[in-house]
């Protein structure tokens, strides 16, 4: 998240705004959402966070990124796995 410059505040904007759930992981009880932030007044970027919901009372961001290739081709359609 910090190296590729967005913060906390983003990942929690673009869970809360125009978002869906892409992936769900049952086995881990994770998912991973897909939403959208504002870099400045016209840039908008796509935003994936894996949120884990196994504790019943909260949801836990693990990590956000921003979709890139090779791994992901569009924000919603994956590439190359590892």
């Amino acid at each position: 998240m910090i190296e590729e410059g967005f913060s906390e505040k983003d990942v929690i904007t673009a869970i809360l705004g125009e978002s869906k759930i892409i992936e769900i992981y049952d086995e881990d009880k994770r998912c991973l959402i897909l939403g959208y932030f504002l870099w400045d007044d016209k840039i908008k970027s796509p935003i994936h966070t894996i949120c884990d919901y196994s504790n019943r009372k909260l949801i836990d961001i693990v990590t956000a990124y921003i979709p890139q290739r090779p791994w992901w081709i569009s924000p919603v359609r994956r590439g190359r796995r590892l």
